[in-house]
């Protein structure tokens, strides 16, 4: 939004003080006026690729560590391949697997306990969906202890409903997303899940999503360039931030619309990743035509 906003501003007061007609008159075309600009749009590309690497991780999992432990008071622990441990007041919650697009885990394992912190209860599932109603486990193994810590009793269930305090929001601020994650840890990571067997469209789409966004930058200035140098005027300063927010409104709608399907499976990663940038390239190309 920045860099498109402020491109506009400044073709805004080249216009307004006749600069840009004495550029034309010396035979200084759009080219001229391109060279700073994808200097600039360049720069902000890797700036905001090298935030998303090295600041973005490391920021995402301290808000997600202060949600879990400060405002939900639940312990978390993580490791990088999403092996994931929760504890709540009477609950000890063990996933070997998080998909957060379908919130469903994998390789469950409940740990239940009393008000002395005895164990009173262990089920170990394949799958965990939740539901209005809690949380639905698929091919259940469900152990009950006596007070001596003892088997009781176990029984196997094909489905369990048990309700539970832990929510889909705290697996999956307490599971390593995307965000946390670099592009080649994101990219092992995927490797990894692949292996054992696991949906990564989520991931390969998030892989994709790392380098294909940071060209919004180099996009939208060159976009702003071409609507400065087209001669049309867009109004005072508000009007043309009111344009600008407008125009990268458009594109965030479409970028997040594109990366759902592929979350989906409907757009295969790398074009769901990308599709934004491809429309908003054959807009840019045909507002710099125009513009010539």
């Amino acid at each position: 939004v920045a860099s498109l906003v402020a491109t506009l501003i400044v073709f805004g007061l080249m216009k307004r003080n006749n600069e840009t007609t004495a550029l034309k008159s010396c035979g200084l075309g759009i080219s001229f006026l391109l060279k700073p600009t994808v200097i600039i749009g360049a720069g902000f590309c890797l700036f905001l690729f090298l935030l998303s690497e090295f600041v973005v991780p490391a920021t995402i999992s301290q808000a997600n560590d202060i949600w879990l432990n400060k405002v939900r008071h639940k312990a978390s622990a993580t490791a990088k391949q999403n092996d994931i441990w929760i504890k709540d007041s009477r609950v000890i919650m063990h996933i070997h697997y998080y998909n957060p697009a379908e919130k469903t885990a994998f390789g469950v394992t409940l740990n239940l306990f009393d008000k002395n912190f005895r164990l009173t209860r262990r089920i170990d599932a394949d799958r965990g969906a939740f539901s209005s109603s809690g949380w639905i486990f698929v091919n259940a193994l469900d152990h009950h202890f006596d007070e001596n810590g003892d088997l009781a009793q176990a029984s196997v269930a094909q489905q369990l409903t048990l309700s539970l305090d832990i929510v889909p929001e705290d697996v999956g601020r307490a599971a390593k997303s995307s965000e946390e994650m670099d592009f080649l840890e994101l990219r092992r990571h995927i490797r990894k899940i692949a292996g054992e067997g696991y949906s990564t469209a989520l991931y390969r789409v998030d892989l994709h999503a790392k380098i294909a966004f940071p060209f919004v930058c180099l996009l939208m200035s060159l976009l702003g360039t071409g609507l400065g140098a087209s001669g049309r005027s867009l109004g005072g300063i508000a009007a043309t931030i009111a344009y600008g927010i407008g125009i990268a409104f458009a594109y965030w709608m479409l970028y997040g619309f594109s990366l759902s399907l592929g979350y989906g499976g409907v757009l295969p990663p790398l074009l769901a990743a990308w599709s934004a940038n491809i429309v908003f390239l054959f807009l840019t190309w045909a507002v710099l035509k125009k513009s010539t």
